[in-house]
């Protein structure tokens, strides 16, 4: 995919010194390494190779806030802002937000996107490729599944969830069952320290699609799992 313009969803936070910025809550910070009153906001860059430019953004607002109607309104929030969301579900709001109106043929992020199948489904739905982490839990086929409703035994509701009898596999096994041939080293970019290499091997899986309990669709994609992921100096 190089050279393609791609949508980056991701999160950074401010440390502030007192309690009365918008959406500032105590919590850990793993860019200052301690516990903090710390701010966070949900960003949308535009990346092409190794530039990206910032193109959307949104500030999460913790639980403490949303519930204080005297403090949001003291701060100033919009009341149609008040309504307590999740970051991943901020940045799944961006991607809507924009669709249609800038160009770029993927989507990526890390795992708190990638382990949401919400955010996969919608990115495909609106026609995106994506590039996510996800979590060694997920599971996937290597061959191509045919879901089908099984049949209903007796009197009773009508099934129908989609079921599958083909064998699924955990990426974490399938990555413990890879050749050391198959894996090689990426330089990516450049990081603080110097160029950021990541370990990966492509390998071509079947996933589902779950939404409200029910398969959603099945599709191909060829994913490079990180086996590691270090900055070499």
């Amino acid at each position: 995919m190089a050279g393609e313009k791609g949508l980056i969803s991701d999160e950074s936070g401010n440390e502030k010194a007192g309690e009365k910025s918008v959406g500032v809550v105590r919590q850990y910070s793993g860019n200052v390494r301690k516990v903090c009153n710390w701010q966070v906001g949900v960003y949308a860059g535009l990346s092409r190779a190794d530039k990206i430019s910032l193109v959307g953004a949104k500030l999460y607002l913790p639980r403490s806030w949303t519930t204080d109607k005297k403090r949001c309104e003291q701060a100033g929030i919009p009341k149609e802002e008040r309504k307590y969301r999740t970051k991943r579900e901020l940045g799944l709001e961006i991607i809507k937000e924009l669709e249609g109106v800038i160009q770029y043929a993927w989507v990526g992020g890390d795992s708190l996107y990638g382990n949401w199948s919400e955010v996969r489904q919608s990115v495909w739905e609106i026609g995106k490729a994506y590039v996510l982490d996800v979590g060694e839990q997920l599971q996937v086929c290597l061959e191509k599944p045919q879901p089908y409703v099984a049949k209903s035994l007796g009197r009773g509701r009508t099934r129908s969830r989609l079921v599958i009898n083909e064998e699924k596999i955990s990426l974490k096994k399938l990555i413990e069952e890879s050749r050391a041939s198959q894996w090689q080293r990426i330089e990516y970019r450049e990081g603080k320290k110097g160029k950021l290499v990541r370990e990966a091997a492509q390998e071509k899986g079947l996933g589902l699609e779950k939404r409200d309990g029910r398969s959603r669709r099945n599709r191909s994609f060829d994913k490079s799992e990180s086996r590691h992921n270090r900055s070499q100096i």
